[in-house]
């Protein structure tokens, strides 16, 4: 297979804003910071209540991106309420096919009732990380992909790791608010400061990685509170 990059057309959300890249957060969570998050972002990637969220708070939410613009993306996951994803859980490739397609058509259906379309797929959570780690789960998720006809948001891979080939068209995405490694790949959350928690931290993060331009997309995690102040903070220094 040869790897597809999905190609778009970079763009701010707000008029006012000079920067080139996509902006991505994590939404639908029930945090109560969707509101103030929507204005600044281009891509929502929407809880699709495998992790939180309910279907009435995924059409609120859908209803709410569509008014500001906000491409909509399914963010799937483990059926994993208690942990909110956060914890890996053993799959056949079979069963992860059959969790996603559920997720999807749920949001896809919701979508279409309210006269909009999905953008994207992007896992969460422990599937996020397993789908970088494991063939299996890559390639379940890759067929969701294809099935759907939907691009995939995946993390920028460093140039040392060499090229993972996904087979369906991908977004690469950087985090803001997440510490990487010495081998350039995220920390798990189960490491003591994998998530950055101080606003400057998270905003100098990602200056740099704006001006380094290794990846279509930056994400910034909703539920996260120095993430959203970080986020706002930016556009005001733009």
């Amino acid at each position: 297979m040869v790897v597809e990059t999905f190609s778009f057309h970079r763009f701010s959300s707000s008029a006012t804003l000079s920067i080139e890249m996509e902006i991505n957060a994590d939404i639908g969570e029930m945090t109560g910071a969707d509101v103030e998050i929507m204005p600044h972002i281009s891509i929502g990637n929407i809880a699709c209540g495998y992790h939180v969220s309910n279907p009435d708070h995924m059409a609120e939410t859908v209803r709410l991106a569509i008014s500001h613009g906000v491409k909509l993306s399914a963010h799937l996951s483990y059926f994993d309420l208690e942990n909110f994803g956060r914890v890996s859980v053993p799959h056949s490739s079979e069963e992860i096919v059959e969790l996603l397609e559920i997720q999807v058509s749920l949001l896809e259906k919701i979508c279409f009732d309210q006269g909009a379309s999905l953008f994207a797929i992007k896992p969460h959570g422990a599937l996020y990380h397993d789908m970088m780690q494991k063939r299996v789960v890559r390639e379940a998720i890759v067929s969701v992909a294809r099935k759907y006809q939907l691009p995939l948001i995946v993390q920028a891979m460093p140039p040392k790791t060499g090229k993972i080939y996904w087979g369906v068209p991908v977004i690469s995405e950087a985090f803001a608010d997440r510490a990487y490694g010495s081998d350039g790949m995220l920390r798990p959350r189960s490491e003591p400061g994998s998530l950055h928690l101080d606003k400057a931290l998270i905003l100098r993060q990602a200056k740099q990685l704006i001006n380094d331009r290794s990846a279509d997309t930056l994400c910034f995690h909703g539920d996260n509170p120095a993430s959203v102040a970080a986020l706002k903070c930016l556009y005001a220094q733009d």
